[in-house]
């Protein structure tokens, strides 16, 4: 493919107390469809094709260099939605990003952020799929919630709850969330005389679920999940939790059944722990 057929987006990070570039050389972003929960399709300036997806088995980031990210579209794409985060666990989402837009601003003194990362399920089994994105030390997760844009469909109720988590602890931050209908979706445990009710709560990162030793309804006390390492079990992850019938073409289209929404991760950086 011919450069000249491709439109060229090309974003520089600036510091916005010191006013200069930003170097981020392990900073990461994700490309998606403006206005869509779908990664766009990308490409270097040889005109060939970055992954963003494995269909059925994980979404992938792209790195950016000296804290710049570069990638082309097709020239018909005249605005995309991009995340990035930075090598520092700084967040942020460029919603309709054009072309023309070369700068993104990072202020070193904000501590409150919110990463988004969208799915689009074309995955039938129950396979961990890593989101593209590591938590950075010194973030405090507080709380993940998600955006339903086109429902979960499979062949019984429980293949449409979903997990997500981390490497090594997949139902870590949302256990069993139904996502067989459009809208936001918010753990909401339901506690009786017979225990906790599993779908529908938080993951034992951002809960503790205690049994009454009197025999009255049991509770649960919310808390944040602190990333003190950056380390590999920091994946953040996403899983369904029930294997689902569904019928793949494995592309990037034509899988029956297949939903797709955004995942948001609220946290909070500790200025003391950051690594860069």
């Amino acid at each position: 493919m011919a450069i000249v057929n491709l439109r060229p987006y090309f974003v520089k990070l600036v510091n916005t107390r010191t006013k200069r570039p930003i170097d981020d050389d392990t900073g990461v972003f994700q490309v998606y469809t403006a206005g869509a929960a779908t990664r766009a399709t990308i490409y270097n300036a040889a005109g060939t094709q970055l992954t963003q997806e494995v269909v059925g088995s994980s979404f992938i980031s792209r790195t950016m260099t000296d804290g710049t990210l570069e990638f082309y579209t097709d020239r018909s794409v005249s605005s995309v939605d991009v995340t990035i985060f930075t090598a520092g666990g700084r967040s942020y989402f460029l919603k309709s990003l054009s072309a023309s837009q070369h700068r993104a601003d990072v202020d070193p003194e904000q501590t409150e952020f919110t990463l988004v990362a969208a799915f689009n399920d074309r995955a039938s089994c129950t396979t961990v799929r890593p989101l593209g994105f590591r938590l950075r030390r010194g973030m405090v997760v507080k709380d993940v919630f998600i955006k339903v844009t086109a429902a979960f469909a499979g062949a019984a109720a429980a293949s449409n709850r979903y997990s997500v988590g981390r490497s090594g602890a997949a139902t870590g931050f949302l256990n069993n969330i139904t996502l067989s209908s459009v809208g936001f979706k918010q753990a909401q445990p339901d506690l009786s005389l017979t225990g906790v009710v599993i779908p529908s709560r938080y993951g034992a990162g951002l809960a503790e679920f205690h049994a009454s030793s009197t025999g009255n309804v049991d509770f649960y006390v919310r808390k944040s999940y602190i990333a003190a390492t950056a380390t590999a079990s920091n994946n953040l992850v996403v899983k369904r939790q029930t294997a689902a019938t569904l019928t793949h073409s494995f592309t990037n289209t034509g899988v029956s059944g297949a939903g797709k929404g955004y995942i948001y991760f609220s946290y909070t950086l500790l200025p003391t722990e950051l690594a860069s």
